[in-house]
C-alpha cells in the first residue's frame, strides 16, 4: 500500500509566524518530519501562506518542499479585510442568520486561498489531502482527506471568542465531519465531543494521543545563560508554559499565586508565566502589578525550544490551571524533563496525567494555590510525582509511533476512497497494539471476517479481553483470550461493507516487562485475517498471501 501513497499535500496555510498557534504548531511539524523519515520514498507537498513561507524552509527535505498557494496580498489585505467585515457584522445579526453568513464567509475565505483554482490537488496528481490544522479548505472530490480535531472549546466556552472567531470555528467543524474520509482526535476525549457535536459515525474518527513528551532536549538544565537573563535561582520558580488565550486561566492563577504567597508561600519563589506578548500578557502584567506581585511574577514572552527547556527542567514545578484543554502537551513534557506537576482536573487532562499530578479544580483558587505549596514544601509528594511522571511520560514519548498511527490512517483513507478491503494496526511481525482496524469493501455476495488471535504464554497479564465493534457498535459477544491459548473471531459483513475495530486489553510494553529492549504497545499476536465469501474463497489480509 506504501506505493500508492507516492504523494501527499498538507496544508500549513494556517501556521502563522512564531508561536501563535500553541502547541498545534509544534506537533504538526514533529509529526512532518518523523513522516519524512518514515515514508523516504513519499513526496510531501506543503501547501503555505506567504506570512510563514519562508520560517518553514527548516521543513524542507528531499521529499517535502514547500509551495506558497496563498501570496501576500490575500496574506496582509484580502483575508485581514473579511476578518474585519465579520467583526463588525455578525455581533449585530439574528442567531438564525449568523449560520448563514458564516457560511458565505467560510466559502469567500477558502475561494481566496484557493485563488480561484478547483483542481490543484488533482493537477500535482496528489494521492492524499492532510488537513494538520481541521479545515478541509483544499478538498477536491475523489481525493481521500484526514483532518486532525484538537478540541471543541468553542462549544463549551462561546464567551471566550469573538462572534466571527465562533462562527469559523463551526464552519471548520462541519466541513471537517463533512468533507473528510477519516479524521483523528489528539485526546479520546476530544474524540467522544467530535463524535457528540457531529453526529460522527465513531468508525470515522480516531484518537492519535501527541507522543512527544520527550520534546525537551536532555542536558537542557546546564544551560543557565536563560536563567541569569531573567533573574531566576534554579529550584525556586514555577512555571506556566501557555499562551495567553482566556480558557488558559491567567485571571486565577494570579489570583491563586497572591493566596499562596499570603498563606506562607517562600518569600524568594517566583511564578514565570511564558507565552506570545499581546494585549492580554499586557493586561496580565499590569494586574500582577496591581496585585503588588509584579516582582514576583515573570512574563518572558515567547520563549524558543531550548530556552523553553532550560527554563522547565530548572523549575520547583509547573502549574497547569487551564479551563480546557484537547490534549495539554506541556503536562507530559514537564514529567519528562523530571519536574513535579499541579494541573486541572476538567476536559483531557486527567486522561493525560492520571494520577502522576495534583489535580485540582481550576475555577477554586483555593486548591490552585495549595496545589503550589505543596509542590514547593511536601518533598515526598515531590518525589512520587517525579516518579510516576517519568513513567506517565513515557507512555507518551514514541514520536515515531504517533507518526505511524498517522500513516496507518493515510493508508486506511486511501482503501476507503477506493472501496478496498485494507487491514490496519498490526506490525510485519504479527504483534497487534491496542486495536486492530479493517477497512472491507462492499461485495454482493456473503462475506465473514476471520480472525486468529494468540496470546503467547510468557504475556505479563494472565488474560486479554477482545471486544469487535463495527462502526462503533459492539460485535458479538465479549472474548476473555487467556494466556498461552488462542482464539478466532468470526463476524458477518454486510453487503455494504464497513468499518470494524477489533480492540485487545490489557495492552503492555516488552522492554518494561523484562523481554528485550522493545518499546512498542502490544496485546495480542495476529495468525491470520481474512475475508471468506460463501462460495469458498478466501482473500488474506495477514499473512498478505492468497489462500483457499
Amino acid at each position: 500500500m506504501n506505493k500508492q501513497l507516492s504523494t501527499i499535500a498538507v496544508d500549513l496555510t494556517p501556521v502563522l509566524p512564531g508561536g501563535e498557534n500553541g502547541g498545534a504548531k509544534i506537533f504538526v511539524l514533529e509529526l512532518l518530519r518523523r513522516l519524512a523519515k518514515m515514508a523516504p520514498n513519499t513526496q510531501f507537498v506543503l501547501l503555505t501562506q506567504a506570512a510563514s513561507h519562508e520560517e518553514l524552509a527548516i521543513m524542507d527535505r528531499p521529499n517535502m518542499r514547500r509551495l506558497m498557494v496563498v501570496g501576500p496580498v490575500i496574506t496582509n489585505s484580502l483575508r485581514p479585510r473579511l476578518v474585519s467585515l465579520a467583526s463588525r457584522i455578525l455581533p449585530h445579526l439574528p442567531v438564525r442568520l449568523r449560520g448563514v453568513f458564516s457560511r458565505l464567509g467560510y466559502r469567500l475565505n477558502t475561494a481566496l486561498k484557493r485563488s480561484g483554482s478547483d483542481s490543484l490537488l488533482h493537477d500535482m496528481s496528489i494521492d492524499l489531502l492532510f488537513c494538520p490544522f481541521t479545515a478541509p479548505t483544499y478538498y477536491e472530490p475523489g481525493i481521500p482527506t484526514v483532518c486532525t480535531i484538537y478540541d471543541l472549546q468553542y462549544k463549551t466556552y462561546p464567551e471566550f471568542f469573538a462572534a466571527e472567531d465562533v462562527a469559523h470555528r463551526e464552519r471548520t467543524f462541519i466541513e471537517a465531519c463533512r468533507r473528510a474520509t477519516v479524521l483523528t482526535a489528539i485526546s479520546d476525549y476530544s474524540r467522544d465531543s467530535a463524535i457528540a457535536h457531529g453526529s460522527l459515525d465513531p468508525a470515522r474518527i480516531r484518537t492519535i494521543h501527541l507522543r512527544m513528551a520527550q520534546r525537551i532536549a536532555p542536558g537542557a538544565e546546564n544551560d543557565r545563560a536563560v536563567l541569569d537573563r531573567l533573574g531566576l535561582s534554579p529550584q525556586r520558580y514555577l512555571v506556566y508554559p501557555a499562551n495567553f488565550w482566556k480558557h488558559k486561566n491567567h485571571e486565577m492563577l494570579l489570583t491563586a499565586f497572591g493566596m499562596a504567597c499570603h498563606e506562607g508561600l517562600p518569600a524568594d519563589i517566583k511564578l514565570v508565566c511564558t507565552g506570545a506578548p499581546g494585549a492580554r500578557q499586557a493586561w496580565l502584567m499590569r494586574a500582577a502589578r496591581t496585585m503588588n506581585l509584579g516582582d514576583r511574577i515573570h512574563f518572558p514572552g515567547y520563549l524558543p525550544n531550548a530556552e523553553l527547556a532550560a527554563l522547565m527542567a530548572n523549575c520547583t514545578g509547573v502549574v497547569f490551571p487551564s479551563l480546557y484543554e484537547g490534549f495539554g502537551l506541556p503536562v507530559v513534557e514537564a514529567m519528562a524533563a523530571g519536574v513535579p506537576v499541579a494541573c486541572s482536573n476538567t476536559t483531557s487532562l486527567p486522561e493525560v496525567a492520571a494520577d502522576a499530578a495534583i489535580l485540582f479544580d481550576p475555577r477554586v483558587p483555593t486548591q490552585i494555590a495549595q496545589a503550589m505549596i505543596s509542590l514547593v514544601e511536601d518533598e515526598a509528594l515531590r518525589a512520587r510525582l517525579i516518579q510516576d511522571g517519568l513513567q506517565r511520560a513515557a507512555e507518551f514519548s514514541d514520536s515515531e509511533r504517533m507518526a505511524r498511527e498517522y500513516w496507518e490512517l493515510f493508508q486506511y483513507a486511501l482503501a476507503n476512497q477506493r472501496h478496498e478491503s485494507q487491514l490496519t494496526g498490526v506490525y510485519s511481525d504479527g504483534w497487534i497494539g491496542p486495536s486492530l482496524y479493517l477497512q472491507v469493501a462492499p461485495a454482493r455476495i456473503v462475506q465473514t471476517i476471520e480472525i486468529e488471535l494468540l496470546a503467547p504464554e510468557w504475556l505479563p497479564q494472565s488474560s486479554l479481553t477482545v471486544i469487535a465493534k463495527r462502526s462503533g457498535e459492539k460485535e458479538g459477544s465479549t472474548i476473555i483470550l487467556r494466556r498461552g491459548t488462542g482464539a478466532v473471531l468470526s463476524l458477518p459483513i454486510e453487503s455494504t461493507g464497513g468499518s470494524y475495530e477489533v480492540s485487545v486489553a490489557p495492552t503492555f510494553v516488552p522492554a518494561r516487562s523484562g523481554h528485550g529492549d522493545d518499546q512498542r504497545e502490544l496485546s495480542a499476536m495476529l495468525q491470520r485475517c481474512g475475508i471468506t465469501r460463501a462460495d469458498g474463497e478466501c482473500a488474506a489480509l495477514f499473512p498478505e498471501k492468497a489462500t483457499a
